[in-house]
């Protein structure tokens, strides 16, 4: 059967559920200008068929299994991502509050970008800032430290002894804003020097002196130089021992009292002596009234074998054996002298009938 075309005017009145059937049977071409087709109806498509095996029982449980691990192994990811972002959160929040409380806020960026490479272990983070200037000009006690062999402070034991000066200066009445400043402190960690050991500075230096009597004051501007409103500068100085500076303590009240007994002037290496000695101003009072009260015999004639002001100290509080002996012999010298009409004796003026005999003071 040939196809055949028609006009495409009278193929556009053929109707078009028609048109199908016409071409089937082959009255129409099907590339026949002018037809047209009815519109396709989805169910009326053909359908490919379904060539897909069942799946069996045991291909369903494996396939479950499947998707419950890959659910499974979803959810612990997030979990993890949520804990390392509160690992990097906890971490910030306790590296800032360090921070800030040790006068390092501008450090901040620097533990941010260091947290975001995943850095979160606060020795590692505050190994890392150590490196920077602002740290180490915060912290330069460290420097000084290491170059002396002493170990270096981590932050929070600096800053902890810090506030530990800082209050026993404080609790001994010291003023507000003398020696509490974070630079004075690094002089003190930079020495060693314990809240103890600066407590030990306050009571048995500066007060010591500080509450003495005027004399004891008097004595510390004499044999040191320094005046009542240095005394505290002089004693908290971690350049100066703290052995010495008890030692120079007492000293100034063992030199008070022999002006006072004994009407002596003591240089400062003879009242460290007495000091060093264990003698107190209290035990060396007595020596210094007896020396006071034999002045003449203290006082060279002449002929006679001087006898350094260490020596006659010595002599008065019982530890300068050799000098003893020397003003005993000088005793019995002039006693002889005396008793056979020397010129040994004078009149003083202390009292009416006061006689300084050269041995000491008589009536």
């Amino acid at each position: 059967m040939s196809m055949m075309y028609i006009p495409e005017e009278d193929a556009a009145t053929i109707p078009p559920e028609q048109v199908a059937a016409l071409i089937q049977s082959g009255a129409l071409a099907p590339d026949q200008p002018g037809l047209q087709t009815a519109p396709v109806v989805q169910g009326d498509q053909p359908t490919t068929p379904d060539t897909t095996t069942p799946e069996t029982e045991a291909e369903r449980i494996a396939r479950l299994d499947r998707e419950e691990s890959a659910r499974q192994f979803n959810a612990g990811q997030r979990v993890q991502e949520a804990q390392t972002q509160q690992n990097r959160a906890d971490a910030f929040a306790r590296l800032r509050a360090l921070l800030s409380r040790v006068g390092l806020g501008a450090l901040e960026s620097n533990v941010r970008d260091l947290i975001a490479r995943g850095v979160t272990d606060d020795n590692a983070i505050l190994f890392e800032l150590r490196e920077t200037e602002t740290f180490k000009t915060r912290f330069k006690a460290n420097a000084a430290r290491a170059k002396k062999g002493l170990p270096e402070l981590d932050p929070s034991t600096y800053v902890g002894l810090e506030q530990s000066f800082r209050e026993t200066l404080r609790s001994n009445n010291l003023p507000i804003g003398f020696y509490d400043e974070t630079d004075d402190f690094a002089k003190f960690i930079e020495g060693d020097v314990s809240p103890a050991e600066l407590q030990d500075r306050i009571q048995q230096g500066y007060r010591k002196v500080l509450d003495a009597d005027p004399e004891v004051k008097r004595q510390m501007q004499e044999l040191y130089n320094v005046g009542e409103q240095e005394l505290a500068a002089y004693f908290i100085d971690p350049d100066r021992g703290v052995v010495a500076l008890k030692r120079q303590a007492e000293a100034a009240k063992i030199a008070a009292r022999a002006k006072e007994q004994g009407n002596i002037q003591l240089q400062f290496a003879t009242a460290e002596e007495i000091a060093a000695r264990g003698i107190t101003a209290q035990e060396a009072q007595a020596g210094f009234t007896a020396l006071g009260l034999q002045q003449g015999l203290f006082t060279e004639m002449m002929g006679e074998q001087a006898l350094t002001q260490q020596q006659k100290v010595g002599a008065a509080l019982g530890y300068d054996v050799e000098a003893q002996r020397q003003l005993a012999e000088r005793r019995g010298t002039r006693k002889a002298a005396f008793q056979g009409g020397g010129g040994f004796s004078k009149t003083t003026g202390q009292t009416s009938g006061t006689v300084q005999t050269g041995l000491g003071v008589a009536e």
